[in-house]
């Protein structure tokens, strides 16, 4: 097996222990080892309390990697994090939730994609229709540190001022504890999940308010955030909801309402389950292998040499001003 070296963890937080195995791969964060290393994970909080130029050992054969699965705009204005340490070809793979990353590190894994996309038919499809009862389902924690954060309370307050019932949860609420004590199935019953990110047209931007909140427990995302081109390359087109498709909150509201009384339209939303489309096959495939697995099987398909110039330019740059403010 072929030793990855991560330089640290994100935050500082625990993450997979030592010698946890990937694939074909082993993780490490003994960096004593790093002449061992087929490469080397860079989350981007790593490399604080370092003096650049590289001063450690490196291989030409070894593949250095950032890793970031925040936004730009949180990076940027939350954590007031610069990416320039990564420049000057110091990196040679972009690892991101980003579809034209190097290594695609989604949110969704592997292991979930596969139960998704592979293991629930038609009947579960029904007799998880079958628990719902209420509307529309919000959870969140960040109200205002981002001028996404601050736009999409406006737009779900906009939306509820149209008549849409939202059940809130989260820090915003003062009731993150109430949430968190409901057990999961508790809140099957909810036809909809307001799938509202912290950054707005961040390029692929998909967090576990999709897959998680809305996807994983048979509730159909409300998206606002990343844009429905980009979504599309990413989700089951069939699966979801954007806000881009209607002119006003008082316009997705009314088709959500709709959607509430109309269980045969509602259940449409539930077709790339039960009857998928060749394009969903295809999106299906994305995910097969992500983030530590498919770094693992890059290292050991013998890769041609690649270096990113500048990471400053691949993460921050290349968005649009509406991402990163």
């Amino acid at each position: 097996k072929r030793l990855i070296l991560s330089w640290g963890t994100p935050w500082d937080l625990p993450w997979y222990q030592e010698g946890h195995v990937v694939g074909d791969c082993t993780i490490t964060y003994n960096k004593h080892r790093i002449q061992e290393v087929g490469a080397v994970m860079f989350h981007y909080t790593a490399l604080d309390q370092e003096t650049m130029p590289w001063k450690h050992y490196r291989a030409s054969d070894q593949f250095f990697v950032f890793w970031s699965m925040d936004s730009p705009a949180y990076v940027k204005n939350e954590k007031n994090r610069d990416v320039t340490k990564f420049d000057n070809s110091f990196i040679n793979w972009t690892m991101t939730y980003r579809l034209d990353s190097d290594i695609f590190s989604p949110f969704l894994q592997s292991t979930e994609a596969k139960r998704l996309f592979y293991s629930v038919g038609r009947t579960t499809v029904q007799r998880l229709l079958n628990k719902k009862s209420k509307v529309a389902l919000w959870l969140v924690n960040d109200c205002n540190h981002l001028k996404g954060s601050t736009e999409r309370v406006k737009y779900v307050q906009a939306l509820v001022g149209a008549g849409l019932p939202v059940t809130k949860y989260g820090r915003c609420f003062g009731n993150q504890e109430e949430y968190s004590a409901h057990r999961p199935d508790e809140l099957l019953s909810y036809k909809f999940f307001l799938a509202f990110e912290n950054a707005k047209d961040c390029r692929y931007y998909v967090t576990e308010n999709f897959w998680r909140n809305a996807i994983h427990y048979g509730r159909v995302p409300v998206v606002w955030g990343t844009s429905k081109k980009d979504l599309m390359k990413i989700a089951p087109g069939s699966s979801f909801i954007h806000t881009e498709d209607f002119k006003s909150p008082t316009h997705l509201a009314e088709y959500l309402l709709y959607l509430d009384k109309n269980d045969t339209a509602y259940r449409e939303y539930f077709n790339w389950i039960g009857t998928p489309l060749q394009r969903d096959r295809i999106i299906a495939q994305l995910y097969q292998r992500t983030r530590e697995e498919a770094l693992c099987n890059k290292v050991m398909s013998n890769p041609t040499p690649k270096i990113t110039e500048s990471v400053t330019d691949f993460f921050f740059n290349s968005e649009s001003n509406t991402c990163l403010a």
